[in-house]
């Protein structure tokens, strides 16, 4: 039997999914909103920028909270919470369908382990986004 390990937010979700399904589309779109709505205000930022700092902190955190669909949405190459992350990364509009498909083609190198840490995750799509 295998076992995994999953960040300290998947309890959480896995809370919050017992408690009912309408409230956490409500939380996610609210989150995404949010995440998006602090992105899109420093998408043009440089990668040393203190916005581009906070904004990696806020995909961190929002890959954290949202480890199980932002993982489920990677390896389909689609979703909201894939689109959160790449707004939150700067990914630029006409790039995001490229982003998309890298995420599904290069699912297995992005999560190497079952211990991949939120912050793993997000240098590695960092690092891949350059190359877009």
């Amino acid at each position: 039997m295998k076992t995994y390990l999953y960040p300290a937010g998947v309890g959480l979700i896995a809370a919050s999914l017992l408690s009912g399904c309408s409230s956490i589309t409500d939380t996610v779109a609210a989150s995404t909103q949010t995440f998006t709505n602090s992105s899109e205000s420093s998408t043009n930022a440089s990668k040393d920028s203190p916005s581009a700092k906070n904004n990696t902190e806020q995909a961190i955190e929002f890959a954290k909270v949202n480890w199980m669909q932002l993982s489920s949405n990677m390896s389909k190459g689609q979703g909201e919470h894939l689109a959160a992350i790449a707004s939150l990364l700067s990914v630029k509009e006409a790039k995001k369908p490229a982003f998309y498909t890298m995420t599904q083609d290069k699912f297995s190198s992005l999560f190497k382990s079952t211990e991949t840490t939120a912050e793993q995750l997000v240098s590695s799509l960092q690092l891949e986004i350059i190359n877009l």
